[in-house]
């Protein structure tokens, strides 16, 4: 493995970080492809000198769900350009693609939910995904690359942008105030080092087929319960107004079923839901002088 050389794509965000961190611990070769280095992903004049590698992951798109109704044109034109250009590295490198999606099954029909589920383009982020999903199974077909599709339902972690609910919450905690939509949709919520190892083992692997995986815990946690352990933890508490806005085709309950990447990859997550908001609250108070 430590010869492989492995390219990734949004190497300087939230997720990216994290692998590369990860990477570089098991001295593996890696390549960063952000604009920190002077590659855009959206540009393929920028990414012609990028050296020959084996694996491309892929992590680089606009993720925060309530921006893809505002910024649906740019949400579409950064994910689904930013992936065609990443499997046309591929392509040129012979190399592996690992792509990172998301969750994909809308309302769910059944819990917990297999890869077997239907997709359901039930917003436009989720959509733009399922599009590139579909690139990527035209590049396998057409052009025999090799892929992974990593299904990873609600991630967080230290370093999140605070837009997302487990930051959110934490920082509102601290505040004593939290302005939320409701309290009562479950989330499936994995850790970024486990979503992180999660990409390292399909890089260990070298199958040269088309593969799609969920990753997720396992379990459901309801927004309320997230402000509950977070104020267990802190020993605070927070002021709570909701909108009880509802979002289009909100999901009420969600829990994946990993079995499937466990089996074939030998992943599961290691970090449980408290370990995990214990550490980004220790993250929170150093930054924060708490």
């Amino acid at each position: 493995m430590a010869s492989k050389r492995i390219a990734v794509t949004g190497s300087s965000g939230f997720l990216g970080s994290a692998v590369v961190r990860l990477l570089h611990s098991k001295d593996i070769t890696v390549i960063p492809i952000s604009r920190k280095n002077g590659f855009d992903i959206c540009n393929p004049e920028t990414l012609k000198n990028i050296e020959p590698f084996d694996v491309l992951i892929h992590l680089a798109a606009h993720t925060f769900v309530p921006d893809s109704y505002n910024r649906t044109a740019e949400f579409f034109t950064i994910n689904i350009n930013g992936t065609l250009n990443a499997l046309e590295l591929c392509k040129k490198h012979k190399a592996k693609m690992i792509f990172a999606s998301s969750y994909v099954y809308g309302p769910p029909s059944y819990l917990p939910v297999d890869e077997q589920h239907p997709v359901n383009m039930w917003n436009p982020y989720a959509s733009s995904k399922i599009i590139c999903e579909q690139l990527c199974h035209v590049y396998h077909r057409e052009f025999e690359v090799p892929v992974d599709i990593l299904r990873i339902f609600n991630i967080y972690g230290p370093g999140q942008n605070e837009s997302f609910l487990i930051p959110k919450v934490i920082k509102g905690v601290f505040e004593g105030q939290l302005n939320l939509e409701t309290l009562a949709p479950k989330r499936d919520f994995v850790h970024v080092d486990d979503v992180a190892d999660a990409f390292l083992k399909c890089a260990e692997n070298n199958t040269s087929g088309y593969a799609t995986y969920n990753i997720g815990s396992g379990a459901s946690y309801s927004v309320q319960q997230i402000i509950d352990k977070t104020e267990h933890i802190t020993q605070r508490k927070a002021n709570i107004t909701c909108s009880e806005k509802r979002r289009a085709n909100e999901v009420l309950d969600v829990v994946a079923d990993y079995s499937k990447i466990k089996h074939e990859k030998h992943w599961q997550p290691h970090i449980t839901l408290e370990q995990g908001l214990k550490g980004m609250i220790e993250v929170y108070k150093q930054k924060n002088y708490i």
